[in-house]
């Protein structure tokens, strides 16, 4: 039991109580908690999901693969703009691809899972926390800590693969706990998860068996691990994991090695490439700038677990039972395998270590514990979370407090206007430099082929009298068209942006004449 909590189950309140203990005791219940913490989540995220378009960088780019998928009915092989990329796994592009095919081609259905998967990730942190024999007060803190991780709820709005991975990740590490206990089929739970989350992002899925793994160690437990079936969870990791990538290294063996393990882990993730934020550090800082209000917690939490999880634990009769050690263990290799992890790679973007989150906010919720003591002041903090989670979602749901602000909307227009009066299979041009900068969004609303332009504007001019269309930007417009705005005219302009097309050639025609007069 924790020693911040004076009672780690739930009462059940008595039909004769006064309403105020009714109330008190339903608001101490774990199991009261996790249905509301799931309804608040579900109405915080859902509140505004694709009410806008989609980002350029990462969301379209991953919602064109798997539109792709739908439309090929290729599925093993992603594809963007028709052309195969394979610097992602597959998994994620295929749930996307599936809500495409059951919602059609939009913002909601793209970032449908990442939403689904925010929310489970919420109770899935109070569920883990109860199983790591945390006390209720302390679980729901968890689970409200993560819910108003501001970063957190960001990108379970976006078509992004990060919030799916953290939900895999707790799903790994509720696995271990049962696992703890005895279990094999817990074990290769353990393993089945962590396939999930390779196919999900490659190597980064593999972070927490690293931490399963190191817990294991640490905790003197390799042995019994083994014992009890702790062999099969890299078996079932393995047979998740190949398929897919022995497909790949078959059929698509040098663009397969040049794309996803070159560039995307050796030069991306080791630091042979161009990167972001080399600083070691760099992580630490970020969690500096964006983890409020909660940083302060999290230190402190972190603080706290030091103690026990350098203490030797006493020996219980029960092998099963997980003691405070080996929580304060696990909370403390949790984060520091995948910070400490992400904080070797070239590329350091906050959103990598997304799947330390609900670590972070168990550390802060152990913090909360030891401050807010009484009964009586944690149901009136648990009331008060609740009715501000209430608020929260009522404000998102129904005003526009807060909204992001619209990306690139004079580009949205263009693209709009493109699909329609491009024919297909119709090609557009990019003029000017920036193409990564506006193609992935571009091409995702457009449904068009946009490849990059030549510098010359002769050889621009050319590809518009062979058919082609134009993108160009409203300050290149004069450069392009030179003095023949008429052979050349702005069919659509918005913004900054025009798209171009070649006028047809005049037809003549000449009346017939009778040369006898």
């Amino acid at each position: 039991m924790s020693p911040t909590d004076s009672d780690n189950g739930s009462s059940t309140p008595a039909a004769s109580d006064p309403p105020r203990t009714r109330l008190r005791a339903l608001l101490l219940d774990p199991r009261a908690h996790a249905g509301l913490l799931l309804a608040g989540a579900a109405l915080v995220i859902f509140a505004r999901a694709g009410t806008g378009p989609l980002a350029n960088f990462d969301d379209a780019y991953y919602a064109e693969k798997a539109r792709q998928m739908l439309r090929t009915g290729d599925w093993l092989t992603p594809r963007f703009g028709g052309i195969e990329r394979l610097d992602n796994p597959p998994l994620f592009l295929w749930l996307m691809a599936v809500s495409f095919a059951a919602l059609g081609v939009t913002s909601f259905a793209a970032m449908l899972w990442s939403a689904l998967a925010g929310v489970a990730c919420v109770v899935l942190t109070h569920r883990l926390a109860l199983r790591l024999g945390r006390g209720p007060f302390e679980a729901w803190a968890a689970g409200v800590v993560l819910l108003g991780t501001g970063y957190f709820l960001k990108y379970a709005n976006h078509a992004m693969f990060d919030v799916f991975l953290t939900f895999l990740f707790l799903g790994v590490l509720l696995a271990y706990r049962r696992a703890w206990e005895g279990s094999a089929a817990a074990w290769v739970m353990v393993g089945v998860f962590t396939g999930l989350g390779v196919l999900t992002k490659s190597v980064l899925g593999g972070f927490p068996l690293a931490v399963v793994t190191l817990h294991t160690l640490w905790c003197g437990r390799a042995w019994h691990a083994l014992r009890t079936g702790a062999w099969l969870a890299p078996l079932a990791a393995a047979l998740v994991v190949l398929p897919w990538y022995c497909f790949q290294l078959t059929t698509h063996h040098d663009a397969f090695v040049r794309e996803h393990i070159v560039w995307l882990l050796v030069q991306r993730g080791l630091g042979t490439g161009p990167g972001t934020a080399a600083a070691p550090f760099g992580y630490l800082r970020e969690l500096a700038i964006n983890y409020w209000p909660w940083l302060p917690f999290a230190v402190a939490g972190a603080w706290l677990a030091l103690r026990p999880a350098f203490t030797r634990p006493a020996p219980t009769p029960d092998a099963t039972s997980f003691p405070d050690a080996a929580t304060a263990r696990l909370l403390l290799l949790w984060p520091l395998v995948v910070i400490g992890a992400m904080s070797l790679a070239s590329e350091k973007k906050l959103w990598y270590v997304m799947s330390a989150f609900p670590a972070l906010a168990l550390l802060s919720a152990r913090a909360l514990a030891t401050w807010v003591k009484s009964d009586a002041a944690r149901a009136r903090v648990t009331l008060g979370g609740f009715a501000l989670i209430a608020a929260t979602g009522a404000v998102l749901a129904l005003t526009p407090f807060g909204s992001p602000p619209a990306r690139q909307p004079d580009l949205q227009t263009v693209a709009h206007a493109a699909r329609t009066l491009v024919p297909e299979p119709g090609r557009i041009v990019l003029v000017g430099g920036g193409y990564y900068s506006v193609a992935h969004q571009f091409i995702f609303t457009s449904d068009r082929a946009l490849v990059p332009g030549p510098d010359d504007a002769a050889q621009v001019r050319a590809a518009l009298d062979a058919g082609d269309w134009a993108l160009v930007p409203r300050d290149g417009y004069p450069g392009l068209v030179a003095a023949d705005s008429l052979r050349y005219p702005a069919v659509l302009s918005s913004g900054r942006w025009m798209l171009v097309h070649a006028a047809p050639a005049p037809q003549v025609t000449l009346a017939p004449t009778n040369p006898f007069k």
